[in-house]
């Protein structure tokens, strides 16, 4: 290799100088370089698309390495003559003739300086309203090597200009969820709000669809005066993202909060509020969602009607002051599915609640379902569950019933997620790889109340990843569950060591007989399962502090991947809330991932005492 004591080469219309020896950029053969325009998001199909008056465009590179430096352009779609014509093929007049558009394209700017990725269009030029448009970009290598070819989805966006509503506005609290708002309706979404509960709001928007961007937000209690500045809580700021806790005791409040864009457009969202008393002066709540029917007993796969209700109105009975023709909710016959109204549950200090795993017929799902923030509507009524109110307002729980299927903690969860284990963090649209994506499953009842960070099942469906061991019912299904080595399930006195299948259950013959052979199960089959050690290791996950076994299940088989999982909880989220009623008293709240209705009647009994005792309802105490 020749060296000089100077050497010089111009490549791009840069002098690169080196002295002792002059070495050339690498430069690949065949591969021009280019950059893809990703902001705003780009159209299904890469066609035309609706952006505003003033578009944000930004853009990274296309190959392996990142661009020199990079120019652009913008057009309406005029024809070789310069006359309008949306349907003209100008994107294949470009690549065919790059020579007529040469005076369209900006200065050549470097790649890594702030301009070089992302430029704003309709700031300084007038872009013409329900007219189309293209935007492109060239890239240029350090050889000099620009963009040869331009293609809509990839380096050029086709767009017609069109007014807009707005940013889309999410605005969420953990109790109410999450809702949306375009433009400014003056309809607020409405609901019933406990007394004295903190309100916890926080909210984020968008204008990427339409290649704008967020410039502030405000936030304001019964503004009077939307036009009046002084009338909102804040002036409009990037930094406003979530509002001070607040707590009304009475009265109806409405929450405003707005969104503004680079172009001026604001969405207003509103939140009214009705805000109702915890009276909760009666002591016991027991809501039948366990629908059955009469039927001549014989395999004991199913209680019927008058067995279930006779099982549960003895235990109730054991409550001071139940009485069955004021504390009973049977939701399917006397209710037709529905749960009880929110005015009910307000009376109550403590509810036991035996669900289905059949959501047509049972008003669980419609309570505790969530809906993940990247599927929310925007309809007049926020759906809330008032369960979690309950909670925080210092109720107590008892929920149990059959949990197969999309029954339990499961029926929080949309059909998409219902894949098994799945991670309510990191899953609540789907099962996926990560944690990327929708998190907002932390909301969910049973992950914020419940404490539990991963579902499980006996009988469901399972997902199907590579390293997912193999689910076999009559490996997995329970035989009968132990006291959790757990220091809160411990310090609960009177419950008994073990939990065993009912004997009239068990017998042989019978449906979960552990001797029936195929295609019995040869064990209990109702159950869903919590943080299960075997996907919880896989996937490095640790439980929630306030994650508190109560019994842990020993199946058929020991080597079972959900051997010794929890499928009964002590609930602490909210022990130490008093509930506002005279004589109430903080404590836990409880959940067992199967029907009680299955189990050794003495034991049930035990646990039962256990729990009353908790709660101080037990009759004669």
């Amino acid at each position: 290799m020749r060296t000089f004591a100077f050497c010089a080469a111009v490549l791009a219309g840069a002098l690169l100088i080196a002295f002792g020896s002059c070495r050339m950029p690498f430069c690949p053969t065949g591969e021009d370089p280019f950059v893809i325009i990703d902001k705003p998001p780009p159209p299904a199909g890469g066609g035309t698309q609706a952006l505003g008056e003033v578009v944000v465009f930004g853009w990274r590179g296309g190959n392996e390495r990142d661009p020199r430096s990079v120019r652009w352009m913008w057009s309406p779609v005029v024809d070789t003559n310069g006359v309008y014509d949306p349907a003209f093929d100008i994107v294949r007049d470009l690549n065919e003739h790059p020579e007529r558009y040469e005076d369209k394209w900006s200065k050549w700017v470097p790649y890594g300086s702030p301009r070089g990725r992302a430029t704003t269009l309709g700031d300084d030029e007038t872009l013409q309203m329900n007219r189309a448009h293209i935007f492109a970009v060239q890239a240029m290598d350090m050889c000099g090597t620009t963009t040869a070819q331009f293609n809509r989805g990839t380096n050029v966006r086709q767009f017609i200009v069109s007014a807009v509503a707005g940013p889309l506005l999410t605005v969420a609290e953990p109790l109410l969820g999450a809702n949306r708002f375009l433009g400014m309706s003056m309809n607020p979404r409405s609901c019933e709000f406990p007394a004295d509960l903190a309100l916890n709001f926080a909210w984020r928007a968008d204008a990427s669809s339409y290649g704008g961007e967020i410039a502030g937000y405000r936030y304001g209690w019964d503004v009077a005066d939307i036009n009046d500045p002084n009338a909102w809580d804040v002036r409009f700021s990037l930094a406003h993202v979530s509002a001070p806790p607040k707590a009304f005791s009475a009265g109806t409040h409405t929450f405003f909060v707005e969104a503004i864009d680079n172009i001026g457009k604001i969405t207003l969202g509103r939140i009214q509020l009705f805000i109702v008393p915890f009276t909760m002066e009666r002591n016991l709540l027991w809501v039948d969602d366990f629908p059955s029917s009469e039927f001549t007993q014989i395999d004991y796969v199913l209680p019927t009607e008058s067995q279930h209700d006779a099982f549960w109105l003895d235990i109730c009975g054991r409550a001071q002051g139940f009485d069955p023709a004021l504390d009973v909710w049977d939701a399917y016959y006397m209710h037709n599915s529905r749960p009880p109204e929110f005015s009910r549950i307000r009376m109550y200090r403590n509810i036991i609640w035996s669900y289905s795993s059949n959501n047509d017929y049972a008003a669980w799902d419609d309570v505790i379902r969530f809906t993940p923030e990247s599927m929310i509507g925007s309809g007049p009524t926020l759906v809330t569950n008032y369960l979690s109110m309950f909670l925080a307002k210092g109720g107590h729980l008892l929920t149990e019933g059959r949990a197969d299927r999309s029954g339990g903690l499961a029926a929080c969860l949309l059909p998409t997620a219902q894949s098994f284990p799945m991670n309510l963090m990191c899953e609540i649209t789907g099962n996926q790889a990560g944690c990327d994506g929708d998190r907002s499953g932390v909301n969910a009842i049973a992950y914020r109340d419940y404490c539990v960070t991963m579902l499980d099942k006996v009988i469901g469906t399972f997902r199907v990843d590579a390293d997912m061991p193999a689910r076999i019912l009559r490996s997995d299904c329970m035989i009968h569950a132990v006291k959790a080595d757990d220091p809160v399930a411990g310090a609960l006195a009177g419950l008994p060591d073990r939990l065993d299948l009912w004997e009239e259950v068990t017998k042989p013959g019978r449906f979960f007989d552990p001797m029936a052979p195929a295609p019995r199960p040869g064990g209990f089959t109702y159950v869903e399962a919590y943080d299960p050690a075997y996907w919880m290791d896989r996937n490095s996950v640790a439980s929630q502090p306030c994650f508190h076994p109560m019994f842990r299940m020993r199946t058929r088989n020991t080597l079972s991947p959900l051997n010794n999982s929890a499928v009964a909880l002590v609930l602490t989220k909210h022990e130490n809330v008093v509930p506002p009623a005279p004589g109430a008293v903080a404590a836990k709240s409880f959940h067992f991932g199967f029907p009680l209705w299955f189990f050794n009647r003495t034991q049930v009994n035990q646990i039962v005492g256990a729990i009353f005792k908790e709660w101080r309802i037990e009759s004669g105490e």
